[in-house]
């Protein structure tokens, strides 16, 4: 079996190349087969105390019951993995970032890192499954193959770990096992373990979301807008009275699946989600998306919305358009709105964050972001010959001291302890080189494109003021995550299958939603017709797929 895929991964991926090169080169993001939407923007830390030194890790020392150094002699390990966007500015080999130069000290294993861009990692990685020649560790390898993980392990790929989790990894499975969460999204619908993957030690809400001009509303005298109607009228006064010529800026080209931003009041989002009654369905297939696109229309008509949002495919807004003041109502990451303020020549700029739009005053939303468990795992190769190295290097980053390594780094270097809190020193807080918080941490700690860990997300809350913090308690403020499809597995058959079908599907959305809100298409006299085009591309067949490994993953 390994033989024939590499075969048909070989030709799929020389395709590709032939392709990207035809294109000028350009680069763009992928998705995996599962439904997983982790955290970019998140980091790892830790909450545990305890002491931390290089010196600790001169000869043999026990942290618990684990040992260290792990092994007599040294020993080399390979590692593909993805280069943090951050550390890429500092640094092109991860052995230069001081974490895993500790990490080497204290285990006496040497990683010899294969780095590849964030923007061409799925390229690179089925060239590298492609090639048959596998590094001994993968970073991000149960997100990244197609088929699934179940068939990344039959396939001869990724080593199944089922049975020597609980000898070689202890630490690992005490704390996989401690959580029902941790045990779904780590375990593959047959029951095997086929990756390591992050595990934080508190979940992380929403990290997107909307956000207002506070400092707008104040001026005008208005309050929070909570209602369709209510929003209608803020943004009308954003125009008249602010001058904003982008009064709300819609991302993705207005057809937003990451947290449903404008449509998640109407109960839909642009993807996999359930319905009421608990079934999968897809967003864009139901009569709310009409709704959806028809008030945005009306909105579009009156100048409410930033007339080229057609042309806006990311997550967030334009820089030049948030800091001169064209837009009053913006999806961000939460890290986001004090690089706005900082950067406006407006120093009474003030962005807060806010829910969606509700139909009526006191509804509850069901769709926001996902709470996140993990943003990202590490697999471990079929081929490794020092597997057993390999287990217990990674587990020792899920005891308590491993932990405050990758999130903290060494005490009386890059944090000391406040009671018992760890606190960074200005080494990463006022760094020398002039980095900023998010440049510092992956140059000195554990990056976030790293490596599974016992992480805290809340490490990178120190860059991060105070009122913005408030974003989680907002948007999780009568507002649930209970219609998203939480992190299902599809068999290989159903993996290629589906994908095939939502290629077009995707398209289709997009297109026409577009279309929808500019009004280059009637809604009444075309909505019949684009729904029978999503038929036509199969919808009812993927949502019966996704149905299908939704069962199964209730069934786990």
């Amino acid at each position: 079996m390994k033989s024939l895929k590499k075969a048909i991964a070989l030709l799929m991926c020389l395709a590709l190349v032939l392709s990207l090169a035809a294109c000028g080169g350009n680069s763009g993001s992928s998705t995996s087969s599962s439904e997983s939407s982790g955290s970019t923007e998140s980091s790892e830390n830790s909450e545990s105390s305890g002491e931390e030194s290089s010196e600790a890790t001169e000869g043999e020392t026990a942290t618990g019951e684990f040992k260290l150094p792990i092994v007599d002699e040294p020993v080399e390990l390979s590692y593909f993995v993805s280069a943090s966007t951050n550390a890429a500015i500092v640094t092109t080999d991860y052995n230069d970032n001081e974490f895993y130069q500790e990490m080497e000290r204290r285990t006496g294993v040497h990683l010899n890192f294969e780095m590849v861009s964030s923007a061409d990692y799925q390229t690179n990685f089925n060239l590298m499954i492609a090639s048959g020649t596998l590094p001994d560790l993968i970073c991000y390898g149960a997100s990244y193959y197609a088929e699934g993980v179940d068939a990344a392990i039959d396939d001869g790929y990724f080593m199944d770990l089922t049975d020597k989790v609980d000898e070689y990894m202890p630490n690992y499975q005490k704390i996989r096992k401690s959580d029902k969460n941790y045990e779904l999204l780590s375990t593959t619908d047959s029951g095997r373990l086929g990756a390591v993957y992050e595990l934080r030690q508190t979940k992380q809400g929403p990290w997107l979301g909307l956000w207002i001009r506070q400092d707008w509303l104040d001026d005008l005298g208005l309050e929070t807008p909570e209602t369709y109607d209510q929003w209608h009228d803020i943004l009308k006064a954003f125009k008249d009275e602010k001058g904003a010529t982008a009064p709300l800026i819609l991302n993705f080209s207005g057809s937003d699946g990451e947290f449903g931003m404008m449509s998640a009041g109407l109960g839909v989002l642009n993807g996999w989600q359930l319905n009421a009654e608990g079934k999968v369905t897809y967003g864009p297939y139901n009569d709310a998306w009409k709704e959806y696109v028809t008030t945005m229309r009306q909105w579009y008509a009156e100048g409410l919305i930033d007339p080229d949002f057609m042309s806006t495919d990311e997550r967030t807004a334009d820089m030049a358009t948030v800091v001169t003041g064209k837009t009053g109502a913006i999806p961000a990451v939460y890290t986001m709105p004090s690089l706005y303020e900082s950067s406006s020549e407006d120093k009474n700029m003030n962005w807060a964050p806010i829910n969606p739009p509700v139909k009526n005053a006191g509804d509850e939303l069901h769709i926001r972001l996902r709470d996140s468990y993990t943003s990202g795992n590490t697999a471990i190769s079929a081929d490794c010959e020092n597997w057993e190295v390999a287990m217990k290097w990674l587990d020792y980053l899920f005891t308590e001291e491993g932990a405050l390594l990758a999130n903290y780094g060494v005490e009386g270097d890059t944090f000391t302890f406040e009671g018992d809190k760890p606190v960074y020193t200005e080494k990463i807080t006022n760094n020398e080189n002039g980095w900023n918080l998010a440049q510092t941490m992956d140059s000195y700690l554990c990056p976030s494109a790293g490596v599974a860990n016992w992480s805290d997300w809340t490490r990178e809350l120190g860059g991060v003021p105070e009122k913005d913090q408030t974003c989680y308690t907002v948007w999780t403020t009568n507002a649930k995550d209970d219609w998203r499809v939480p992190t299902i597995s599809l068999t290989q058959e159903e993996s290629t299958e589906r994908a095939a079908l939502y290629a077009d599907m995707s398209t289709c959305v997009k297109e026409n939603t577009a279309k929808f809100i500019s009004g280059a298409l009637d809604i009444e006299e075309n909505w019949d017709s684009y729904i029978a085009e999503l038929e036509q591309h199969g919808v009812q067949r993927a949502i019966e797929i996704t149905q299908a490994a939704y069962d199964r993953y209730l069934a786990r």
